[in-house]
């Protein structure tokens, strides 16, 4: 509700000078107060992408994730993905921005590289990052999928289902035990021409 539809401004014309003053200086005191708390309830984001076939086996990410990380502010992954990652490019190639890799030990092979493992209570830690600012982090990966559907973490799901039939029993998204929050389908588009990619939110209450 904004203020000007309680009291328009042809009222406060003829009002006195200091019924005036009253409620511009309370106009001021609760847009100051809306400014601050919406800055006290800002978090970050946490966007899960998952790739699959129509029939929902996993299927080799492409520059779509790419782009998504260019973007974002930082990175997330499983051990197994960030092994994938540095094996293929013979290094780690993502050295501009932070990556945090949930593992049961810490193996980073990146030396000076921003890559920080989390060996802990991952659930947890996640949770105080997500609490503690906001910016975009972008989540990939079987375990780390699992892993945020399950804790409510994640806020946004990317969907990129590629035309065709793969068989077989590993899905994209396994291990996956539900915690009954509500999704919205916010956008859905064919990318170039065969694959489609369809956004889905979670609805905050």
């Amino acid at each position: 509700m904004h203020i000007q539809r309680v009291l328009p401004v042809s009222f406060l014309r003829y009002a006195s000078t200091s019924y005036r003053n009253g409620v511009i200086h309370a106009v001021f005191l609760w847009r100051k107060a809306g400014i601050t708390d919406k800055k006290k309830s800002v978090m970050k984001q946490i966007t899960l992408y998952v790739y699959q076939s129509i029939d929902g086996c996993p299927a080799r990410a492409d520059k779509q994730v790419d782009d998504a990380i260019g973007k974002a502010d930082c990175l997330l992954l499983d051990e197994e993905t960030y092994l994938d990652v540095f094996m293929n490019h013979l290094g780690w190639p993502i050295t501009q921005k932070d990556t945090f890799v949930v593992a049961q030990a810490d193996c980073n092979l990146t030396g000076k590289e921003s890559v920080r493992f989390i060996t802990g209570d991952a659930v947890a830690e996640i949770g105080r990052m997500k609490a503690a600012g906001d910016g975009v982090m972008v989540a990939y990966g079987e375990g780390i999928a699992a892993m945020l559907l399950n804790s409510r973490l994640a806020d946004e799901i990317v969907v990129i289902t590629l035309p065709k039939v793969a068989g077989g029993e590993e899905k994209a998204l396994r291990h996956i035990t539900g915690d009954g929050a509500a999704w919205v389908v916010r956008s859905c588009r064919v990318l170039d021409g065969e694959k489609v990619r369809t956004v889905y939110g979670r609805v905050h209450h």
